[in-house]
């Protein structure tokens, strides 16, 4: 059964907190790569640096899919403006109201330096989305 969070804030905020959580043992991981390689290898080997460990990358996609499910529940749902006065309208082209949607990235990369400033490191690292389409061209 799949469960669609509530607001993309709620979605952001449990993202925050699981990469907090998990931030000490990777970072402790980390060192000892940093200790027993050097440079070469470890670029080699971990390109996006810290951000490419596994549990990383497992709790982006999670977090990754549960947006798409809120955006996907929201798509018939609109966002009501204010009404403007006809003055206010003249000359201007109105498509009506938007959907409700949040960008992926915005949510799990762009906004973080700015409400999580310890994630920064992690978030830059993802150079790559580690999300794919099937031969249906569904998510994956």
């Amino acid at each position: 059964m799949i469960v669609i969070a509530k607001s993309y804030d709620d979605i952001q905020q449990r993202y925050i907190a699981e990469l907090r959580t998990l931030l000490p043992e990777i970072k402790a991981w980390w060192r000892g790569i940093v200790a027993a390689e050097t440079i070469d290898a470890i670029s080699l080997i971990w390109p996006t640096g810290i951000s490419g460990h596994p549990r990383f990358l497992h709790v982006f996609r999670k977090y990754y899919f549960e947006v798409e499910n809120l955006n996907r529940k929201n798509e018939h749902e609109f966002v009501e403006q204010a009404e403007k006065s006809a003055e206010e309208k003249w000359g201007v082209d109105d498509l009506g109201d938007s959907a409700r949607y949040a960008g992926h990235i915005d949510l799990l990369i762009d906004d973080i330096p700015s409400k999580a400033p310890d994630l920064t490191t992690v978030v830059n690292g993802f150079v790559f989305v580690p999300i794919g389409l099937d031969q249906d061209e569904e998510i994956t």
